[in-house]
């Protein structure tokens, strides 16, 4: 499922309308796309792969399906067999689908479509005629979701970081996302906490806050005992946000002391510089490693927290 976000994250980011299909598969159309990209589908098609990749196969086609046709090089006259994961039903009833067709000696999509609608409902019923629908490529408008801001951070790990070393390189990631300008001061409803591990793959896991936070000891506190489910030594760790709340400054704060309106008058200030200067513009000193004799492990400059 990550793999599938972060392709459809990256369609959105040249500009496509993206409707999310089953796990590894989107869809989106190149009308309004082609102007910007040399005015041909060719050049829409060549900056959705460069986006997204490799490992990933990009089609055209009249509809959803004539797209899945295409990208699984299915040969024509395409077997009725294409149908299977497409209709929206459990597998037992595509089979069933799939073998009653093949009785009448119907193979191949061809010849399915030759098929009138009451031929079809009489024989197949109300499945039978999703199919013809799908085979001729009568299918509902796209439905495009709402693209979101990618609101995420990550960061290498010099070989060997564990322990204390490995909770200073998360307090660093948290500062970082939270220091991201697209946030806007905005709350976090979740975050996804994953890792490069060193012995190959990834691992990752995602983390519920309970009530809206933008609180770099709230946050930290909750994945730092999530860290401890890591499954072996990892060389980087990446921080995604799962969904925006409300700005920070519209959550209930109780005030203690008279210390509260100087930190949101703080916060507010360092938002304000970050706006007009960037992430980079406010930054600590983040004590890492003091007995390293690596000089460059001792502290990292990290964003000032916006308190």
């Amino acid at each position: 499922m990550e793999a599938t976000e972060a392709m459809v994250c990256a369609l959105e980011s040249i500009g496509a309308a993206v409707e999310p299909g089953a796990p590894g598969e989107a869809f989106f159309a190149l009308d309004g796309l082609r102007s910007i990209y040399g005015g041909s589908s060719r050049g829409v098609l060549a900056a959705a792969r460069r986006a997204v990749g490799e490992g990933w196969a990009i089609a055209t086609g009249s509809s959803r399906f004539a797209a899945f046709l295409a990208v699984g090089e299915w040969e024509p006259p395409v077997s009725v067999e294409a149908l299977r994961t497409r209709l929206g039903v459990r597998e037992r009833q595509a089979d069933e689908l799939i073998e009653s067709l093949g009785r009448l000696g119907i193979s191949t999509l061809q010849a399915f479509v030759r098929l009138s609608d009451d031929e079809v409902a009489d024989r197949f019923g109300p499945l039978g005629l999703q199919a013809l629908r799908l085979c001729r490529g009568e299918e509902e408008p796209l439905r495009p979701r709402t693209p979101h801001e990618e609101i995420a951070e990550e960061i290498e790990l010099p070989e060997g970081t564990a322990g204390r070393q490995l909770d200073r390189a998360l307090e660093l990631l948290v500062d970082r996302l939270l220091a991201v300008p697209q946030r806007k001061g905005r709350t976090l409803l979740g975050l996804r906490l994953g890792a490069r591990l060193a012995a190959g793959g990834s691992w990752s896991i995602e983390q519920g806050l309970g009530r809206p936070s933008a609180s770099p000891p709230v946050l930290r506190n909750v994945l730092t005992t999530r860290l401890e489910e890591l499954p072996g030594p990892a060389t980087a760790l990446h921080l995604r946000a799962i969904g925006l709340g409300p700005p920070a400054r519209d959550q209930l704060e109780l005030s203690v002391g008279g210390s509260e309106p100087r930190r949101r008058r703080l916060g507010a200030a360092v938002r304000e510089v970050r706006a007009a200067q960037g992430a980079e513009a406010l930054l600590k000193i983040l004590p890492v490693d003091g007995c390293s004799r690596v000089p460059e492990r001792w502290a990292m400059l990290t964003p000032f927290p916006e308190l």
